[in-house]
């Protein structure tokens, strides 16, 4: 856990902050309602992001796991300002979290071009955040500093364990996932911490 010192305080002494570890895709940002637009447009195949119920793209998909991030990469860098947040009102809520004494880390694993129209998304839509965490390497989030994670993949939570915890943001596709803490909106995790 991080220390931060209490204002006013006597030197030395330090109260405990949690930090929330927030991701960005399909968490605060619904991009798979673009990926899907770009994936119809490129494909001539209608899909929607209801249609994407594997977190493994391609095997659901006639795509190559290179190709999905050719598609995010264009999402991200040519139509950031076309993807909506997951909820009306986004930045107010990360707020909320933060007025609870939580401490924010949004924690993205990304193609490294991709960060700066990341960046100007969460300013666009007012995201609180004390830290912006890009990952771009293999290592799991579990290993990353946070006491709850907010995420939507499987792959991201089976590894975090007490006194870690995370919160599972129900998405098309991990609804047959085992996980005790589900939500359908950033807001309810909010009412949980």
């Amino acid at each position: 856990m991080t220390e931060q010192l209490i204002e006013g305080s006597s030197a030395g002494i330090t109260q405990a902050v949690r930090t929330v570890a927030i991701d960005v895709d399909s968490v605060l940002a619904d991009v798979m309602l673009i990926w899907s637009d770009e994936y119809t447009k490129r494909s001539n195949r209608a899909v929607t992001k209801k249609d994407i119920t594997a977190w493994d793209i391609p095997t659901i998909l006639p795509v190559s796991p290179d190709e999905v991030y050719k598609y995010f990469s264009y999402v991200w860098k040519f139509r950031w300002r076309e993807i909506p947040p997951t909820e009306p009102k986004i930045g107010e809520v990360t707020k909320k979290i933060h007025r609870k004494g939580y401490r924010i880390s949004i924690l993205t694993k990304r193609e490294r071009p991709t960060a700066p129209y990341v960046a100007k998304w969460l300013d666009l839509h007012k995201v609180y955040a004390d830290e912006l965490l890009f990952v771009y390497d293999a290592v799991p989030k579990a290993n990353y500093p946070f006491d709850v994670l907010i995420d939507d993949a499987p792959k991201n939570l089976v590894d975090v364990v007490p006194p870690k915890s995370a919160i599972l943001f129900n998405q098309p596709w991990n609804t047959t996932f085992k996980w005790p803490v589900r939500v359908n909106a950033l807001s309810e995790a909010e009412e949980l911490l």
